[in-house]
């Protein structure tokens, strides 16, 4: 089986913790090497404490903590509420509308296509649809989304790829692009194939930064709408997306940026997690075009989450390990 050269992930389990999420584990590493005393709470929480100048600090899945101020938190999670704070500070971000369950069709009359749908407090992409163009998608992805949420927002979609900023302390310390699933062909192996092997030292959940891609129908589908099959053998060098969306739960890659961003992008994201008054913060940043002048015409910010997914960034498909956990838990330990 041919290798993955580009790649040059080696993520390895903590000893004695492989149960937590990837980002608890690398929080309790930097913690082991400090020597510092604490407790696990809740493992299934992935609930943490530790003791520090004899204060005592409680960690939730690795970035939740007093570092970040309640109300912070709160307008972090709240996607509709994160848009009018980001209005107040004059960045850029994703117009649209706020449904209720009682809304009517007629509600939608002045929807210009295409959009986004999404629930209003819910994370990892669940039950977010991009670019739909129809009516009757448009609809169901509404329905969708109200599963799981009381309230759904449809805004304007926008083109370009989107990259993930973690901020600390109002300083950009890591940038990771999350790529789709996929598999690159080597001429010899079928894509079922690939894929088994691209999947090795990948997780089923959080507790590995990488997930495995799963075959199920959305990616039968992907494929047959590029003329493909689990049974076929690419091209060497062919690369083929399995899905649309780029979350590492799907299966899909992140690739460290950090050091290729323009410094314009990372003051808007500084600035946008200023904006909620977030000290932890991991970004989400939609780029038009990473290669033209930097303008307020070419990015939205797109959410702001308070629950910052650390194990992308020191673990990633491709790039450098940017041992973020050192500045998360010095903001923590700073926080009292």
């Amino acid at each position: 089986m041919a290798a993955f050269p580009l790649s040059n992930y080696q993520f390895q389990p903590l000893k004695g913790y492989e149960h937590f999420e990837a980002t608890t584990q690398i929080i309790i590493a930097e913690i082991l090497q400090r020597h510092l005393p604490f407790e696990v709470i809740d493992a299934k929480n992935n609930l943490i404490a530790v003791t520090f100048n004899n204060k005592e600090f409680i960690i939730h899945e690795g970035t939740i903590s007093d570092a970040n101020s309640l109300i912070a938190y709160w307008i972090s999670n709240d996607k509709w509420m994160t848009k009018q704070f980001l209005s107040r500070k004059g960045i850029s971000y994703a117009k649209g509308k706020l449904l209720t369950g009682n809304f009517s069709q007629n509600d939608l009359n002045n929807i210009t296509f295409p959009v986004v749908v999404k629930p209003v407090n819910t994370d990892h992409g669940i039950a977010v649809s991009t670019n739909i163009n129809e009516k009757a998608d448009l609809l169901n992805a509404i329905q969708n989304a109200f599963k799981h949420a009381d309230k759904v927002i449809v805004e304007e979609y926008h083109e370009g790829r989107e990259y993930r900023f973690l901020v600390v302390d109002d300083q950009v310390r890591a940038i990771a692009y999350r790529e789709p699933a996929n598999v690159t062909g080597d001429g010899k192996h079928t894509i079922e194939q690939l894929i088994e092997e691209k999947n090795k030292n990948r997780g089923d959940d959080y507790t590995h930064p990488l997930l495995k891609i799963r075959i199920d129908d959305e990616v039968k589908r992907h494929l047959s709408a590029h003329s493909f099959t689990l049974q076929t053998v690419l091209k060497n060098g062919e690369k083929v997306f399995l899905r649309k969306n780029s979350n590492l739960s799907t299966g899909g890659d992140s690739i460290d940026v950090t050091d290729e961003m323009p410094d314009f992008y990372k003051r808007i994201a500084v600035e946008a997690a200023k904006a909620a008054g977030l000290k932890i913060a991991g970004i989400d940043i939609i780029i038009k075009n990473l290669k033209a002048s930097p303008t307020h015409d070419n990015y939205i910010v797109v959410e702001l989450n308070a629950p910052a997914m650390l194990s992308m960034h020191d673990f990633p498909y491709i790039g450098k390990n940017r041992h973020v956990e050192k500045f998360v838990l010095d903001c923590v330990l700073n926080s009292k």
